[in-house]
């Protein structure tokens, strides 16, 4: 594997499981030097168990990306332990999923707050700095709900949605700073939380394949590796773009 992000600073949220994680063995395999900001110290704590067996150990930090105050913690650590970011791959995220006349203003919010508003503020925060150093690249995870409907789903879809918004408008704004700014719509992807989701009958298999035509979920490392190009040099020119990891999800409307 080429060395494409050798000696780059990347910042991974939701990076100690899951598609995070996937992200993160991507980026260490491609040089890059890595930190990576969770929720879970416990996670994190594996994470870089298993990190650091195959590279250096990557810097932590455990925290909400819905809090500001954790936020520039983890930019204020980052600015004094490391020549800067040139990085951010935002992929914390929450799936709540309730019937919308019984979704409370708690799940609602709970969404939105880490799904959108955590997604703003790694954003900002990373972006006064790339906008000063005149270079940069974020990477947004949004979903393929964030570009259509899905039942007992409505503040995933609302966030994720709102994500693309964002992806676009920051795209826009800090593009002549030399900025650059995209998001992956990944479909449903085979992650212990997703599996947990099919084992409860609440990710239908049969119907992913029906409506996938290339017929099964994304794997993590195929969503890493879509982040990888975007954040390289090979996409020099690509900007407030959502790209599709979806298997044909989204061309597909004959079901």
């Amino acid at each position: 594997m080429t060395k494409k992000h050798a000696g780059k600073t990347v910042l991974i949220t939701g990076g100690a499981s899951g598609i995070g994680l996937a992200i993160a063995k991507r980026f260490q395999a491609e040089g890059a030097v890595l930190a990576l900001f969770d929720l879970s110290e416990e996670a994190l704590g594996k994470a870089r168990e298993t990190l650091s067996a195959s590279g250096p150990e990557p810097l932590t930090f455990a925290g909400s990306v819905a809090e500001p105050r954790d936020v520039e913690a983890c930019f204020a650590r980052l600015d004094t332990e490391t020549p800067g970011i040139d990085t951010l791959i935002n992929c914390a995220g929450v799936l709540v999923v309730k019937a919308a006349v019984e979704l409370s203003v708690e799940d609602w919010k709970r969404s939105i707050d880490i799904n959108l508003t955590g997604t703003w503020l790694t954003c900002q925060a990373a972006g006064r700095r790339m906008v000063a150093a005149g270079k940069g690249v974020i990477v947004n995870i949004s979903s393929v709900m964030g570009n259509g409907g899905a039942p007992e789903r409505t503040g995933y879809c609302a966030s994720k949605a709102g994500v693309i918004g964002l992806t676009k408008s920051l795209a826009v704004e800090w593009g002549r700073f030399g900025v650059r700014v995209n998001s992956v719509a990944p479909t449903a992807t085979r992650t212990d939380l997703v599996q947990n989701l099919v084992d409860q009958g609440i990710f239908n298999m049969d119907g992913i394949r029906a409506r996938t035509p290339l017929q099964r979920m994304a794997e993590p490392d195929e969503v890493a590796a879509v982040c990888s190009f975007l954040a390289s040099d090979d996409a020099a020119m690509v900007s407030g773009h959502d790209m599709a990891v979806d298997g044909g999800w989204m061309a597909n409307y004959y079901v």
